[in-house]
């Protein structure tokens, strides 16, 4: 199938995508958390098909994922996921001429259309860092009736007579309050750290301004009024900058408990970074063998839904060891088909029925190698991949095994 032709990568998905639009339908808000990340295959020099990644000394192609998450961060699963060759601009092109082909900047935008107006009842915010500050991501959220929360990047003009851009109108808002962020280690590309881990005490500003009309466009953008939240770090670290949010978003900002809203929304943007983590180190997709990027887009479809139910996995398994109500095999039985259950239970040598969450996700760890002594940490994604992987085959066997259904589709 992974070298088939004719299976269209995007298909892959698409009952995935269509369930996670159902389970998106009765939860009044809803983050679509956007990211692109670059699938690196630098050292296979056989593949066919790649691109440029990174700053251009990389071979890969580039994938867009956009996740259901909720306020709380549950991840609900994907809603739409592309792949792209870098294009590489010809030599000379003029602003009216890549104006009017398409450009990367563009893939948010794409996305939000590929995920469409929200279901009835349901309002879905599209999410992203600074690479998703684009007047194209803002329109099309327009065009379709949702919501947006970006991560600033370019200091745009505003309409203002006295603080005529956005950074310099932004710190001249009065003090709000303040707020604790714990914040991750970051490293440059070449791996030092460029940030320490940290937990940051910020200032919080907010305001309504008016994005002034950008630069000639096509088609031609009006100015937009939008929400800004400015957080800036008071005392950071001697020689390390300090951490500066600036969100632009259309949800309506009127006091500090919204501005705290909007922040803690983007706070769970990290929910992405941790799935691309499953992807690659779990799924282990960027040590594929295959030797054409097609084939491995349909690879990627496959394990980007995999990550997703090994992420949901974790979490129940979580709750369930912070919340004895959860802990139960009835929790389990609605979050994991009825022979994946059996098939566990029987290698932990325990009825199906005594299964609960907390023993699922520790047996499945267990078969990927997981020792689980007293001075052992959680399994990591390696090993639950493993355990995974593992179980999927045996669960396949047995679902083989099993008498077919007289109104069962053989051929399906």
């Amino acid at each position: 199938m992974l070298s088939n032709p004719a299976v269209d990568p995007i298909a892959i998905g698409q009952s995935h995508r269509q369930q996670t639009r159902r389970l998106c339908a009765p939860h009044p808000v809803v983050r679509c958390v956007q990211d692109t990340t670059d699938l690196d295959f630098t050292r296979r020099t056989g593949i066919q098909g790649l691109g440029k990644t990174g700053n251009g000394s990389g071979r890969g192609l580039l994938q867009q994922t956009a996740l259901a998450v909720l306020p709380d961060g549950s991840l609900l699963g994907i809603l739409d996921q592309q792949w792209h060759i870098r294009v590489e601009p010809p030599q000379g092109e003029t602003r009216q001429e890549r104006l009017s082909r398409w450009r990367e900047s563009q893939v948010w935008a794409d996305a939000i259309a590929a995920v469409g107006p929200a279901p009835e009842g349901c309002r879905i915010i599209h999410m992203g860092d600074r690479q998703s500050d684009d007047g194209d991501t803002m329109a099309q959220a327009e065009h379709e009736g949702v919501g947006f929360l970006l991560r600033a990047r370019h200091d745009r003009r505003v309409v203002d007579p006295v603080h005529g851009y956005l950074w310099e109108r932004m710190h001249a808002q009065p003090l709000a309050g303040r707020k604790e962020l714990a914040i991750g280690r970051q490293r440059n590309d070449d791996n030092p750290i460029k940030r320490s881990g940290r937990v940051a005490s910020v200032a919080i500003r907010y305001a309504s301004v008016t994005l002034a009309r950008p630069a000639p466009t096509l088609p031609p953008m009006p100015p937009r009024q939008v929400w800004a939240v400015l957080a800036c770090e008071i005392h950071p670290p001697a020689g390390e900058e300090p951490l500066e949010w600036m969100l632009l978003t259309r949800e309506p900002v009127n006091d500090l408990a919204d501005a705290l809203k909007i922040m803690g929304w983007y706070e769970k943007r990290w929910v992405m970074e941790e799935w691309h983590r499953v992807e690659k180190e779990g799924c282990r997709l960027d040590e594929t063998q295959l030797d054409d990027v097609r084939d491995i887009q349909r690879l990627a479809a496959i394990t980007g839904i995999v990550a997703v139910r090994l992420m949901q996995l974790r979490d129940l398994a979580r709750q369930a060891e912070t919340n004895a109500a959860q802990n139960t095999p009835q929790a389990l039985a609605l979050a994991v088909p009825a022979v994946w259950i059996a098939v566990v239970a029987k290698l932990g040598q325990l009825a199906p029925e005594a299964l609960t969450p907390s023993r699922f996700y520790r047996l499945i760890a267990r078969r990927g190698g997981h020792v689980g002594r007293k001075h052992d940490g959680p399994p990591g994604w390696k090993t639950l991949w493993r355990g995974w992987y593992d179980i999927s085959l045996i669960a396949q066997g047995v679902e083989l095994g099993l008498p077919a259904s007289p109104s069962s589709n053989k051929c399906g």
